[in-house]
């Protein structure tokens, strides 16, 4: 995935579960898991975070995630005009990538010959 496509993802999840308190990461990790049916890496999820708050979308409280009231209103305006889950993680990637957030480069670039072949593990 681009890091669009992976900070829109995060941000998709913590809006689903972190609007009126502030949740876990591994809350986060589940909610992004149903999204995509994947879980994120801890690297995916840090760099995530990390951009989020830096553009006011979420916030910290010690070690949690809130959404913040300019993220509850991107949010809002997405889910008023896409009504499924792949249209509206789209849109916040499209959103994302007009806030300046790479939509070409892979965040976790990986090869194929890095990865283990069935039976060479």
């Amino acid at each position: 995935m681009t890091e669009a496509q992976t900070y829109s993802w995060i941000f998709y999840a913590v809006s689903f579960i972190a609007q009126k308190e502030a949740v876990s990461i591994r809350e986060i990790e589940s909610v992004a898991d149903g999204i995509n049916h994947a879980i994120p890496t801890q690297k995916e999820i840090s760099k995530s975070i990390r951009w989020l708050q830096s553009e006011d979308l979420i916030a910290k409280e010690g070690k949690k995630i809130i959404l913040t009231q300019e993220g509850a209103d991107l949010i809002s305006k997405v889910t008023e005009k896409h009504r499924t889950r792949m249209k509206a993680w789209n849109s916040i990637t499209t959103k994302l990538q007009s806030m300046g957030v790479d939509n070409t480069t892979q965040l976790n670039c990986r090869t194929m010959e890095a990865d283990p072949v069935d039976g060479d593990q």
